[in-house]
């Protein structure tokens, strides 16, 4: 089976009706619960089990074994914009990523779907029976509530997702009943299956993403102007933040204890969670999760060496894999390495759109682009950085994505130095005495090289970068900030020269940023980004490389054909790979996972990636301790 079927299912326009995985109907049968849970029936504080289960609960399928109940999953957390430390362990969309990403859109909280025969309209029948973990029922005036409060309300959402409108025409909501809606479009919509609901489509707002599809009408309205004359925007985003204990839930733990500059947040078992084992054991296995408040990756890699974690993928450092099995006897763990959708692991942008005129002329000019790449020595990366992990490597998507060419692996990025300063010399650049570039006009050349990643692979990579851009004249260097300080200059087109890594490599069309100037978060050029987001009101106007890529990409949100679909992916990803537009090293190299030993049901083998939401895709909610203690 081909991944090509992540196309089939985005485009798919005759009647399909998906059935929910096998499952077992909560009111014909005993379903068992945590003893924390049992206690609380027996006190006449909840009602029981299979009241608080829906008709037709979702079944989860063991990676391994049926678990046990209890424990406390201990996890590193950097602060408050490192929500994905928790954000990706709740991965509770209406309809979900598989687990082997070769297969299609699975269900999730909407048990089926059907799309009607013009691919105009999508219907979504949701589970019988859900509710928050306040014990309110979910209903369709939910995922209502989020369009009309949240979606297109300008004071909270600057404007609606791409996903959600049609050639600018904003998609329309049908309720039929309680559980049942059709979303209805201008034309077919390409994105709404992937990108909308099993990627964004989370209880709003996923952290600082600003992603959903719902989100808790009977408590936020309170706090909405639209519905409370007394109420503000300011109070309505601090309650509808994910932060908020007092917010309910349709994931597995919810955050019960969380205040500003604590030093442990801890996330509960949602006692109304909707699914279940194949014995009918309700989930999450786990009580509690613990986010224990570490600065920076050093300090989660410090947690990890100690034997601290129970289970954690999310920023464990691949330079300290060594380090990790000298200790991992002694820390009662073992380490995993699961493969990445990462093209590249230190990655960097020349920012074509940048304001100042002599740079921007001279990032926009491919020779410029060509020379810096074959300034660069990715074998010596790879060996010191990644410990010859890794693949040298340009192309923008990884060997296993339909969209990639075997001819364009690492085409531009060949060691030759010599090469580089040829090209330099060709655009008219001018050498002083120092050996250093100036512009044709005299003035100096600076590269200003931006991160916020501080992780050693990173550092030891722009380092390597920065030295290799000395030799051949070009003057630069290594700015570090914080990540609250570097993502808003990156994407206000304040930053010169940026870094971060390509995920995204399996399927880029789902979130196209690093293949052409999609919207801010590309930072080829975030500016022409911004016009290409905002239908030209506002950004700069892009070049006509990059307009191609844009109507391309038009063209494939409207294509029903996935063989069309596949080909204009392949073009893009060319255009994208040859033209430097995003400039890659060294990619493909393994994401260390530290596991306890009594810490059960992770998949040895995983294909790890932000848009999957890695370890999301594996059913966290189905972990579980092997003797029901996390301290052991």
């Amino acid at each position: 089976m081909s991944i090509r079927r992540f196309f089939v299912a985005i485009v798919c326009l005759s009647l399909l009706a998906i059935p929910s995985m096998t499952g077992v109907n909560a009111q014909d049968s005993a379903f068992k619960e945590a003893p924390m849970l049992a206690a609380k029936v027996a006190a006449g504080e909840l009602p029981p089990v299979n009241e608080r289960l829906p008709e037709n609960p979702m079944v989860v399928e063991p990676v391994d074994s049926i678990g046990v109940y209890g424990g406390v999953w201990h996890r590193a957390w950097r602060g408050v914009n490192d929500f994905h430390a928790f954000g990706r362990i709740i991965y509770d969309p209406v309809l979900r990523w598989p687990r082997d990403p070769n297969d299609p859109v699975q269900p999730s909280m909407a048990e089926k779907w059907e799309w009607s025969a013009d691919g105009k309209e999508l219907t979504l029948y949701f589970r019988k029976g859900l509710k928050w973990s306040d014990g309110a029922p979910f209903t369709v005036d939910d995922v209502i509530f989020w369009w009309e409060a949240i979606e297109t309300d300008t004071n909270i959402t600057k404007s609606i997702h791409g996903e959600w409108q049609v050639g600018g025409e904003p998609m329309k909501l049908e309720k039929k009943d309680d559980v049942t809606i059709t979303l209805k479009f201008a034309a077919p919509n390409g994105l709404a299956e992937t990108v909308g609901l099993a990627f964004h489509g989370n209880q709003w707002p996923l952290g600082f993403e600003r992603f959903g599809f719902y989100a808790p009408k009977h408590y936020l309205e309170q706090y909405h102007p639209k519905y409370n004359a007394s109420a503000d925007y300011k109070i309505f985003e601090e309650k509808a933040f994910d932060y908020n204990v007092e917010r309910p839930v349709m994931t597995a733990w919810k955050i019960s204890q969380y205040e500003a500059g604590t030093t442990l947040m801890v996330a509960e078992r949602n006692p109304y969670y909707w699914r279940v084992d194949k014995e009918g054991n309700q989930l999450p296995y786990i009580d509690y999760v613990y986010f224990h408040f570490v600065e920076a990756t050093e300090g989660v890699n410090a947690m990890g060496i100690a034997g601290d974690l129970s289970m954690q993928a999310r920023a464990i450092d691949l330079a300290q894999y060594p380090v990790y099995i000298a200790n991992q006897e002694k820390g009662n763990y073992h380490m995993l390495l699961w493969p990445q959708a990462q093209a590249s692991s230190a990655t960097l942008w020349f920012n074509q759109s940048y304001p100042d005129d002599n740079y921007r002329t001279l990032f926009q000019d491919l020779r410029f682009r060509k020379a810096m790449s074959h300034a660069i020595d990715r074998e010596t990366i790879n060996q010191v950085a990644f410990l010859g992990q890794g693949v040298a490597r340009t192309s923008v998507v990884v060997p296993d994505s339909p969209c990639y060419t075997p001819e364009e692996e690492n085409i531009n990025g060949e060691f030759d130095p010599e090469l580089a300063k040829k090209l330099l010399d060709e655009i008219g650049l001018k050498k002083g005495d120092d050996g250093f570039y100036a512009f044709a006009d005299g003035s100096p050349i600076l590269l200003v090289i931006e991160t916020s990643i501080t992780a050693t692979g990173m550092k030891d990579s722009l380092e390597m970068i920065s030295q290799w851009w000395s030799e051949v004249g070009i003057k630069n260097e290594v700015k570090v900030s914080s990540r609250d300080v570097f993502w808003p200059r990156a994407g206000a087109n304040e930053a010169m020269v940026t870094t971060w890594t390509t995920d995204r490599g399996l399927v880029p069309m789902v979130d196209p940023i690093y293949v052409f100037p999609f919207d801010e978060r590309s930072w080829m050029a975030p500016a022409m980004g911004i016009w290409y987001k905002t239908g030209g009101k506002e950004g700069i106007e892009p070049t006509a490389d990059f307009k191609k890529a844009m109507d391309l990409y038009d063209e494939y949100k409207l294509t029903v054909d996935p063989a069309r679909q596949n080909e204009i992916c392949k073009e893009i990803v060319s255009m994208s790979t040859t033209n430097l537009w995003t400039l890659g090293t060294v990619g493909l190299t393994p994401n260390p996972v530290v596991v306890k030993n009594n810490f059960m049901n992770v998949a040895e083998k995983h294909t790890a990636d932000w848009i999957i939401m890695t370890p999301g895709t594996l059913d966290p909610a189905h972990f579980y301790f092997s003797d029901g203690d996390a301290n052991k």
